[in-house]
């Protein structure tokens, strides 16, 4: 079959299709460049991605990191040792059985006074022993209550608040109800025993009929 014949090209015409030719391959060259740099600038983001989101990554690249979430940022405190239990308070201790002198004034007034001399301690009991004494010019009259009434009318009070009347006592024992006159320069003993000993060292206080109180009184 005949087929038309193409006139050859000039010089000019050739040179200008080997330039363009060269054009077309850069442009194709930097096209396949940009392409792969676009697939490899993903692949790289993926993976940094991926390495960012996944915790064992980490901790594979690091050793030293390996497991520093379950590790405390400071040091551990050691457990507290149990104390131990307190002993129990060791009961209260009673004065010794025996006779402790005090030697206090009750009363002072006008030379006539009255004396706690000194307090007995037996089985479990405190005997208190006073001395009245006139040392005027005139008598001293004096009068005892009823037993019914002595049993309340003197007192002692314990260092822990407790108020402790007489079981016995001089005037509900010999003299009951009756007028007793003490003499210029005379003295008379008289007593009282309560069904309560303080503690040793503690302090009580007492209440004599209607003298002032005396407090502060200790058995040493």
């Amino acid at each position: 079959m005949l087929r038309s014949r193409q006139p050859s090209p000039s010089p000019v015409e050739f040179a200008v299709q080997q330039r363009y030719v060269r054009v077309l391959a850069v442009i194709g060259l930097l096209m396949c460049v940009a392409v792969v740099g676009a697939v490899g600038g993903t692949y790289l983001a993926d993976r940094t991605a991926s390495s960012s989101t996944d915790p064992s990554a980490s901790s594979s690249a690091d050793p030293t990191r390996a497991g520093t979430d379950s590790t405390p940022a400071g040091p551990v405190a050691d457990s507290p040792e149990p104390s131990e239990p307190a002993e129990p308070s060791a009961s209260p201790q009673k004065p010794t059985d025996r006779t402790y002198a005090i030697d206090r004034k009750v009363y002072d007034e006008l030379s006539l006074t009255v004396t706690l001399v000194s307090a007995e301690v037996t089985d479990g009991k405190l005997r208190l022993n006073l001395r009245y004494r006139n040392d005027a010019l005139l008598p001293w009259p004096l009068t005892c209550p009823t037993a019914e009434v002595d049993r309340t009318s003197s007192r002692i009070v314990l260092s822990d608040g407790r108020t402790v009347y007489p079981e016995r006592s001089w005037c509900a024992t010999t003299r009951p109800g009756e007028s007793i006159t003490l003499a210029p320069g005379e003295q008379s003993d008289t007593w009282a025993v309560f069904p309560e000993v303080p503690e040793a060292g503690s302090s009580f206080s007492l209440h004599w009929y209607d003298f002032p109180e005396l407090d502060d009184i200790r058995l040493r």
